[in-house]
């Protein structure tokens, strides 16, 4: 097989053949660096490629394979890291010109893990400014774009990793997760995006985030795929006070088993309230396919969700904080879709920040609830397909929604609860809109259940319309 083709296959496809040294991480490397930099000026899904460092990783990974060394599923795999994870001696901007010139003293723990799997870092990957938003649509480095339609956002903020997965630029990347910002480019861009359960991950090097709900996760072409990444970055950190002293898993070892007997929970409010009706569409047409593969499927009900608006006062005011040093020196480095939802919260009282973790710990109790009765819980993952990157407002049922700037939570208001929960959730690819775009379904699960997410997840992959559709660039 030709080495670009290579590039399309997955990692555990891919991985056998390294471990048998029948394909060279060498090889491998330079037609993935090839390929990044023939789609870089399309796609602008890089701020910083690492042609020299890339290649002498792949050659170190190369002579372990030839000394009997196999250091598992990821040894010689490209992957992309999201700009705002620490790289020591690589700058990492957080796509901000506030931090243009940063280049960390060490490599977040992630980083250092993925590299002792033998992954090969090919850049740090564009995204939205301060990875605040749901567009990628960068005023300093560049929007990027979204490989089924260049047209279009691939989905924030985690953009660059979600086109770059799509494209076969890297065969998996690490994108960071506060609203959504995994799973929108995951739905978008048609890969499968995951956040995991908050303090399975270390969060340690990740950069200007939040105190409350941010996860750093990955994008694969595949389910295996996902498990694998999660099966390296997942465990205990006793360095991030985050992370939870919990045995981790194989998260394989329930790939491919029946569905057969679980129960998947459909809620009756919120998700499925405002919606595009393609999008609809193929989200019950995967619970449909659901159903054909065993599982028992019931209506639940969350009607806390109409108070989980009051959650954007505490990320408010978790922001001007995080950015306080940044907008006291430096506040003209910003771009204006940042500064306006930044400074809005030194306007949160402090009477309203506790009511936003009243409101927070009611819904985690009414998740727990509804979670005892079912297996996992199914919504779309995004109530529109990608929309096009110049669009400012989407209007959709007789309302106008924002894409970017101030008041444009829609596009993540399927996601974001489940970061001020904290559960575990996964997106999955599951059909295309009439004009070709990727379309999204999440699974949400208990705490530190991931395996049981990766089983249903890649039985529905097994059935999904998207299987094996990639994009034509």
């Amino acid at each position: 097989m030709p080495n670009d083709e290579l590039l399309d296959l997955t990692i555990s496809e891919l991985a056998p053949r390294i471990e048998a040294r029948e394909v060279s991480p060498v090889e491998l490397t330079e037609a993935a660096l090839a390929r990044a930099d023939r789609l870089q000026p399309r796609l602008n899904s890089f701020i910083t490629l690492l042609h020299e460092r890339a290649l002498e990783k792949a050659r170190q990974m190369e002579q372990e394979l030839a000394d009997g060394r196999y250091r598992g599923p990821l040894h010689g795999i490209p992957i992309g890291i999201k700009d705002n994870i620490e790289t020591q001696g690589i700058r990492s901007t957080v796509g901000s010109l506030m931090l243009a010139d940063n280049v960390p003293d060490e490599d977040a723990r992630v980083v250092t893990l993925c590299e002792e799997a033998g992954a090969i870092i090919l850049g740090k990957e564009n995204l939205e400014e301060f990875a605040a938003g749901a567009t990628s649509n960068n005023p300093h480095y560049g929007a990027v774009h979204n490989p089924w339609n260049l047209d279009h956002i691939p989905g924030g903020s985690s953009g660059g990793g979600g086109a770059n997965v799509a494209a076969g630029v890297t065969f998996a990347s690490l994108g960071t997760d506060l609203g959504g910002s995994v799973r929108l480019p995951g739905a978008f861009c048609g890969v499968v995006g995951l956040k995991q359960t908050f303090g399975r991950v270390s969060q340690r090097g990740l950069m200007v985030t939040s105190f409350n709900g941010d996860h750093i996760g990955p994008m694969t072409r595949s389910v295996a795929d996902s498990a694998l990444m999660l099966q390296a970055l997942a465990g205990y950190d006793p360095l991030d006070p985050s992370t939870v002293p919990v045995p981790v898993p194989d998260y394989s070892e329930g790939l491919g088993n029946d569905l057969s007997g679980l129960t998947a929970g459909i809620p009756s409010n919120y998700f499925f309230d405002e919606i595009d009706s393609e999008v609809e569409t193929a989200v019950r047409n995967a619970i449909a396919a659901l159903q054909e593969l065993g599982v028992k499927v019931v209506d639940v009900s969350l009607p806390s969700m109409e108070y989980v608006g009051a959650l954007r006062a505490a990320s408010l005011s978790d922001g001007v904080v995080t950015h306080e040093p940044y907008l006291a020196s430096d506040r003209d480095k910003y771009g204006p879709n940042v500064i306006y939802r930044t400074l809005a919260g030194q306007f949160v009282l402090g009477r309203d920040y506790s009511k936003a973790m009243k409101v927070q710990r009611l819904i985690k109790e009414e998740y727990a609830r509804v979670l005892q009765g079912v297996d996992f819980i199914v919504t779309p993952t995004t109530p529109v397909p990608a929309p096009r990157i110049d669009a400012v407002d989407i209007e959709m049922g007789g309302e106008t929604h924002r894409v970017r700037g101030p008041g444009s939570g829609f596009i993540s208001r399927n996601t974001s609860p489940m970061n001020g929960n904290g559960l575990p959730a996964i997106t999955v690819p599951c059909g295309f809109s009439g004009d070709g775009l990727p379309i999204g379904v999440q699974f949400i699960g208990r705490p530190f259940e991931e395996g049981l997410l990766f089983q249903v997840a890649a039985g529905y992959e097994g059935v999904s319309p998207s299987a094996g559709v990639r994009p034509q660039l």
